[in-house]
């Protein structure tokens, strides 16, 4: 918008900003001298670095750069041929036009000389300053920030306030171990087989009015989802951010507490966890973890191996595959070969419908009927349907072969987060997919939700309903429907948001039936800590070891990096 909405609407922000500037740039004064000129340069070319960053973030997860963002430049790399090629170069050609009137006003400043009397009292009052803002930026926001209300440089520096959540303790009692009435019940051959299934950017475009299309996307999903338990899924990821919603769904435990953006699985699961795999583990189930991508990112490897599964295949266990990722009929075989070769719990983490959506990846003619402005995005979001079409295709076929089979089996089917469409920030305002206002708590939720469902090939004793809950609970929904055993923390969460009627829990709000409450509130603040009290016993040393698990054979389909 213009400066005078933005002044209006953020002057504090503002403020901070100029004084945040000030004090970065004096000791370039101090050091400068007659060189200011050039420590200027630097300067200005980190800042726009800084903003450039700042907006390919914004564009791909709606929200800001952070530090932590530093840590995964590798995998962003990787990533970087699903940037709109258009858009970069744009973006670019600005970035030179403003450096190269930064750079004018630079050299303007050659053979200025600056004179700073550099003494006690100098440093002194800095190290105050920066002591007071400190404090003051620390306590007063609690950084329940989004960069819309910021800006970049507030938002960067605020994540150095923003450490993980989690009480470090040891605990020296041990948990409740495997309940007696299965200790003589671990005979494999009696329990379902298990798959679960986390869709790349699955999502449902129908909730936009079904004659907005050409055709339904989701034909099979949608006639599923009424015969089945279904869900609509609270998580804390948009147009990235995976491995947070799978982290989820494997444990149970919630990433509010850790730092905002941070991937959990590269960082924080340095040891066994307790996880879907080691928890079935203990009950007789083999394991394997199918994602067609790259074994390094985000140090899938050594984390499978922490969090119990047997056998992890990356893309290496896929050959000849046509398109820019595996396609999930693709990954359905493998799963049905994992199934016939004795696995009982087989977890496939999918890359179809992975961004870009410039290419047609499948022989589908879904088209979206209604308005947008940018043609281009209209073209990928149609793209990203036919995706959806194949990716309904091949779930018929699996589940027509599941269907077949005499052995009792669970398929447990989720997205993990909307997808972000021809690197268009304002694509999901303009569609209407959300009518709140950009930047609200109810904008985030509002695009934090995946659909989902449970089915078996058997008379479930799940009720079929559309429930609204929170990704940390799907687990215990599978684990109930398997009729198998279970860590009480799993079963102290649930209890916990079922009594209290929260659907969704975020770093700065959750719904209470239904409704909005912020992290100051009273309601807030309760459900945090409760939430909070057991994930933190779940990573503590001992209490509850007994259901983490590292298997000494595990496998992975390359070496290790």
């Amino acid at each position: 918008g213009s400066l005078r909405k933005l002044l209006y609407l953020n002057p504090l922000y503002i403020l901070l900003t100029i004084i945040t500037s000030i004090i970065l740039m004096l000791p370039i004064l101090v050091l400068a001298q007659d060189k200011i000129w050039l420590f200027m340069i630097f300067y200005a070319l980190g800042m726009l670095i800084l903003g450039i960053a700042n907006k390919i973030k914004i564009d791909y997860r709606q929200n800001g750069f952070t530090p932590i963002d530093l840590l995964i430049i590798k995998e962003a790399t990787s990533m970087s041929g699903a940037l709109n090629k258009r858009a970069m170069a744009i973006l670019f050609v600005k970035f030179f036009l403003a450096f190269a009137g930064l750079m004018i006003l630079a050299f303007s400043l050659k053979g200025q000389n600056v004179i700073v009397n550099f003494n006690f009292y100098f440093v002194l009052a800095l190290g105050i300053l920066l002591l007071i803002f400190y404090i003051v930026a620390g306590t007063s926001f609690n950084f329940r920030l989004n960069v819309y209300k910021t800006g970049v440089l507030i938002f960067f520096l605020s994540y150095f306030r923003d450490p993980v959540k989690l009480d470090k303790r040891k605990v020296k009692t041990m948990a409740k171990t495997v309940p007696e009435n299965i200790k003589d019940e671990l005979d494999p051959r009696k329990k379902p087989d298990i798959i679960i299934i986390q869709n790349e950017s699955f999502s449902d475009p129908t909730i936009l009015g079904l004659d907005n299309f050409n055709q339904d996307p989701l034909p099979y999903f949608h006639r599923l989802k009424n015969e089945v338990y279904s869900f609509n899924m609270s998580t804390r990821a948009f147009g990235g951010g995976t491995v947070n919603t799978e982290f989820e769904i494997i444990t149970g435990l919630s990433t509010v507490f850790f730092p905002r953006d941070t991937t959990v699985f590269s960082r924080y699961i340095k040891r066994p966890l307790p996880s879907i795999a080691s928890i079935l583990k203990k009950q007789g189930y083999s394991s394997v973890l199918i994602h067609p991508y790259e074994s390094w990112y985000y140090n899938r490897v050594k984390t499978y191996h922490n969090l119990g599964f047997d056998k992890f295949i990356s893309n290496k266990g896929f050959k000849n595959h046509k398109n820019r990722y595996v396609s999930d009929e693709a990954v359905s075989k493998k799963i049905l070969e994992s199934l016939d070769k004795g696995y009982k719990l087989v977890f496939a983490v999918t890359m179809q419908n992975h961004t870009p959506y410039d290419q047609v990846t499948a022989n589908h003619d879904i088209r979206y009927l209604g308005q947008l402005k940018n043609k281009e995005t209209k073209e990928h979001f149609n793209n990203y349907l036919s995706g959806l079409k194949a990716t309904d295709d091949s779930l018929k076929e699996l589940i027509t072969v599941l269907k077949a089979r005499k052995k009792n089996t669970i398929l447990l089917f989720y997205g993990d987060h909307l997808p972000i469409i021809n690197q268009d920030p304002d694509f999901y305002s303009n569609i209407s997919w959300t009518k709140s206002k950009l930047a609200s708590k109810e904008y985030y939720h509002d695009l934090s939700i995946s659909p989902g469902f449970i089915w078996t090939n058997y008379d479930s004793t799940t009720q079929n309903t559309q429930a609204n809950i929170d990704s940390t609970m799907v687990i215990y929904d599978l684990l109930k429907e398997s009729k198998l055993e279970y860590p009480e923390y799993l079963s102290g969460l649930h209890k916990l948001f079922i009594e209290e009627k929260i659907s969704s829990f975020h770093r700065d709000f959750l719904f209470k039936e239904e409704k909005l409450f912020t992290w100051d509130t009273f309601e807030y603040q309760e459900f945090y800590k409760k939430v909070r009290k057991i994930n933190s016993d779940v990573f503590s040393d001992n209490l509850y070891k007994h259901w983490s698990h590292l298997n000494n054979d595990y496998k992975w389909d390359q070496e290790a990096p």
